[in-house]
């Protein structure tokens, strides 16, 4: 069976050549061979939009990929964020003993225990993206296209009900790509917001500590 360029010209729809309905050698083409061409577009365009769905899902896999390890670099800094934080405790307690020390003009280092820890927040509290996937839908039982107790308009018929099958597993997997994609940058959002939030608080305690230490050491 000729390819799709190949069933073009004998269609004559390269503009050149035989006549349209006409095969090379200009004789008219039968009613069967127009419909096995006309069954053998339809299975092209088929494979066509299967593979531009393909192509997709593996653009939107790759993007959804970056995304969710952005957000793992953005928790892992929450997570400094939050070691910062700890570690301006024990600083603010430290600088408190040794503003007690210079009030009282003793030794009063070793008078108060470290400071009270925190439990470190992070970003658990923002669910990550992907854990709620909804429960994809069961596949149809593929058709035999190879029975040979069938003629050739059900093998095209029964081909076409596949590729259709196969078109909307694909557009599933494309949607449920999509709202991954929406949810990762959901996260990305709340991580960032997270973020800035902290970032802000910890530099007005570093210049607050700051202001405290040289007061000390004047």
């Amino acid at each position: 069976m000729p390819g799709r360029s190949g069933r073009k010209k004998l269609m004559g729809d390269d503009g050149e050549g035989s006549p349209k309905g006409d095969d090379l050698n200009g004789e008219p083409l039968t009613m069967q061979e127009k419909i096995e061409n006309k069954r053998d577009e339809i299975q092209d365009d088929l494979d066509d939009t299967k593979g531009m769905i393909d192509e997709a899902q593996a653009v939107g896999a790759a993007t959804n990929k970056k995304l969710a390890m952005q957000n793992e670099q953005l928790r892992k800094a929450d997570r400094d964020l939050d070691d910062i934080d700890e570690n301006l405790d024990q600083a603010e307690h430290n600088l408190s003993r040794m503003e007690m020390c210079c009030l009282f003009a003793i030794c009063c280092c070793c008078c108060h225990p470290d400071g009270p820890k925190k439990r470190k927040k992070g970003t658990d509290d923002i669910p990550r993206a992907g854990q709620t996937h909804a429960a994809g839908k069961k596949k149809k039982e593929r058709l035999d296209e190879n029975d040979p107790d069938i003629d050739d308009e059900e093998r095209h018929e029964r081909k076409v009900a596949n590729k259709l099958d196969d078109i909307s597993d694909g557009l599933d997997v494309l949607n449920q790509l999509a709202k991954d994609q929406h949810e990762q940058l959901q996260e990305t959002e709340e991580i960032n917001k997270r973020l800035g939030n902290k970032i802000g608080h910890e530099k007005a305690r570093i210049k607050a500590a700051d202001a405290r230490g040289q007061k000390l050491l004047r």
